[in-house]
């Protein structure tokens, strides 16, 4: 059993798994491949169940297995099918850690943003074709490292619509399209280190008009007051 196990019994506890799945990888997860390491910032899940049957998603037989890397021309997840059921987290951005880096980066390196630009960070840190060293490519949760090492808690971990994607004819009224799949890991600023977010600005502002938001932590997020309208 892994923190990737979904509970693909019903919509609703297909939801429930990706939210403790989100928070999970907020707190404590990290990717390492070779000799760097990521925090991943933001992420949108893909599921095609009996339950919740988005046709957003590829439907790869990569995504009906758990703890897979699937390469498409969106991206890269990772996967967490079951053998039945169809699942894949694309990775949105990522933020690079250590390597120099201090207390005033929050030990981050460099923010990667974009799913293709993560692909294509990631791969870069594979070995060469003629190198006879294996290539080391894991996933890690700070609890169960040896090391005395832990993520900087995140202000706040924002779940809205996942973006890209275009109408479906089977989606009626664009309800899957809509459902609120992408997770965002709000970081806190360092004085070396600041996030950025695209759009950030109307996703606190639709969290405060849901009353899910209250205005000082907007404020505190975006550095500055803001109004909105």
């Amino acid at each position: 059993m892994t923190f990737l196990d979904v509970n693909f019994e019903t919509l609703e506890t297909t939801l429930q798994s990706f939210d403790r799945i989100a928070d999970k990888i907020s707190k404590d997860i990290y990717l390492k491949i070779n000799n760097s390491f990521y925090r991943l910032t933001d992420f949108e899940f893909y599921t095609y169940s009996k339950a919740l049957p988005d046709p957003h998603t590829y439907r790869n037989k990569l995504q009906l297995k758990s703890g897979k890397l699937y390469l498409h021309s969106s991206g890269l997840d990772i996967t967490f099918g079951d053998g039945t059921n169809y699942g894949g987290i694309l990775l949105r951005a990522v933020v690079k850690l250590f390597e120099g880096s201090e207390d005033a980066d929050g030990f981050m390196k460099e923010q990667f943003d974009g799913p293709q630009r993560v692909a294509t960070e990631f791969f870069s840190n594979l070995n060469s074709l003629f190198s006879p060293e294996r290539n080391d490519i894991s996933i890690f949760d700070i609890n169960d490292c040896k090391q005395n090492f832990s993520l900087c808690p995140a202000e706040k971990l924002i779940q809205t619509k996942r973006v890209g994607l275009t109408p479906k004819p089977t989606d009626i009224e664009d309800y899957y399209r809509n459902l609120p799949l992408r997770y965002i890991t709000i970081l806190p600023k360092f004085p070396n280190f600041k996030q950025v977010v695209k759009g950030i600005e109307s996703m606190l502002k639709e969290l405060e008009d849901k009353g899910k938001m209250e205005r000082d932590q907007t404020k505190r997020i975006l550095g500055y007051k803001r109004n909105f309208q």
